[in-house]
């Protein structure tokens, strides 16, 4: 038969492609046991136990992974099902030599087996994890995390995630412990959780979402080395506690909730960026978000939401008691339509000099039909170099407001107007308004108007 034959070719390739996988399984083999823990770690812990059926050395391999992750995943386990899981766990812990865990994930419902989860993370201390991640599921059942958990030298990050009243051990600290995110926990009561915030001497990080703060009157949180604050409150939460915040590092703070709560920051001119979104038009909201952003006149960038420039327009008094951000120089709006007619944004305008950059994404809307700067803030004249419009929809209102603003800015280099979805494929409208922009009288001889 001709060598040159299909077939020949054909078994020639198989034969080269066999040749290939073989040396690859070689190469694979070939590595140390702690490169191919360090692969393992990069796959679900079911999967990583699947690989002990390849050879005699893959049988253990597993056990030794740094990471571990157990998911029980969506949906109630059946009998069958529950029993293969905490088995699971169970063998990988049990197996598991001197090595240190560097990763322990475990989400799953609590029910009869509180005492087999809490043997568990005492496991994942003792073999001195460095980040735990936390997620149960309780339904009336009683659970107690272990008192080693609240000193464990080696824990680096800590994400705990249960709809329960946090029962807390007399002594807590956490010598290595930068970031903690606290998720959906009820703090107990105010001795505890003043004991849980200040036995983080390092703490960098610190996320508190959708907390119950209801058996709260007042707790400080005090962490020296704290630069990232976020917390997002239950927007059906009747709480009304206050939070004394003491960050000396403090660069960063997010907010979003109803702002039932009173936050106090006692260094706040150490922040840098704020995000702050307040859902809520009482009085009481009021007060407390016109309260807080003086707390924030020393940001250099302030990200709110319409929602929240309406809470600050609530009354007149609130308005004229804005204080001056001296500092400020990138302003954002997200989610929805900015009414430039609000007399709080005005005020944020006039007592923000150097303003350079102005981000409207969610949209522009004009509350008053004879609207009109009656006084252009400082800063459009001397800082305003950017600009961007979001959910542009064409409207007279919008387009009147694009005109003032070009009129009014001395030193605008660039204006960005970003379309509405709703106008996809409608491209001849699109064009002839961005036509109509374009011949639009300036203030700034070097300003380019773009769109998207």
């Amino acid at each position: 038969m001709d060598q040159g034959s299909p077939i020949n070719d054909s078994k020639t390739q198989e034969l080269s492609k066999e040749h290939s996988m073989n040396k690859g399984r070689n190469k694979l083999c070939n590595l140390p046991d702690i490169v191919l823990q360090h692969i393992l770690s990069f796959l679900g812990t079911k999967d990583a136990v699947r690989t002990s059926v390849l050879s005699k050395r893959w049988l253990y391999l597993w056990v030794s992974m740094p990471n571990l992750n157990f998911i029980q995943g969506p949906g109630k386990m059946n009998d069958w099902n529950r029993k293969l899981f905490m088995n699971l766990v169970e063998r990988a812990l049990v197996l598991r030599k001197s090595s240190n865990i560097q990763k322990f994930s475990l989400s799953c419902d609590v029910f009869c087996d509180a005492c087999s989860i809490n043997s568990w993370v005492f496991s994942a201390v003792r073999h001195k994890v460095q980040v735990l991640d936390l997620c149960l599921f309780l339904n009336g059942e009683s659970f107690v995390l272990p008192r080693s958990l609240f000193t464990c030298e080696s824990i680096k990050v800590l994400n705990l995630q249960m709809c329960y009243n946090l029962r807390l051990p007399s002594s807590i600290f956490f010598p290595s412990l930068k970031i903690l995110t606290l998720k959906h926990i009820v703090f107990p009561d105010d001795q505890s959780t003043q004991r849980l915030f200040s036995g983080c001497p390092v703490l960098e990080e610190l996320t508190l979402d959708n907390c119950y703060w209801e058996n709260i009157n007042a707790i400080s949180i005090s962490a020296p080395m704290l630069k990232s604050l976020v917390i997002y409150d239950l927007l059906d939460s009747e709480s009304r506690c206050q939070v004394i915040v003491f960050g000396m590092s403090l660069k960063f703070f997010v907010y979003e909730g109803r702002l039932k709560n009173d936050y106090c920051f006692c260094n706040p001119s150490s922040l840098v960026d704020a995000c702050i979104n307040v859902d809520g038009r009482q009085i009481e909201v009021a007060y407390h978000a016109n309260k807080l952003i003086k707390e924030l006149s020393n940001v250099k960038s302030l990200v709110l939401t319409p929602q929240t420039v309406e809470a600050l327009d609530y009354k007149e008094e609130f308005i004229a008691h804005l204080p001056k951000f001296h500092n400020l120089t990138h302003l954002e709006f997200y989610t929805g339509f900015v009414d430039m007619a609000s007399g709080a944004l005005m005020k944020v305008f006039q007592n923000s000099p150097c303003l350079a950059s102005l981000e409207l994404n969610g949209g522009i809307e004009l509350t008053k039909e004879d609207w009109k700067l009656d006084h252009v803030p400082p800063c459009f004249l001397t800082h305003l170099k950017t600009i961007k419009i979001g959910d542009f929809l064409g409207t007279e209102e919008e387009v009147l407001v694009v005109r003032t603003l070009l009129q009014n800015t001395a030193v605008l280099e660039r204006m960005v107007i970003s379309w509405s979805k709703e106008f996809s494929g409608q491209d001849q409208k699109q064009k002839a308004v961005n036509d109509h922009l374009l011949t639009l009288p300036k203030g700034s001889l070097n300003c380019v108007i773009s769109f998207s």
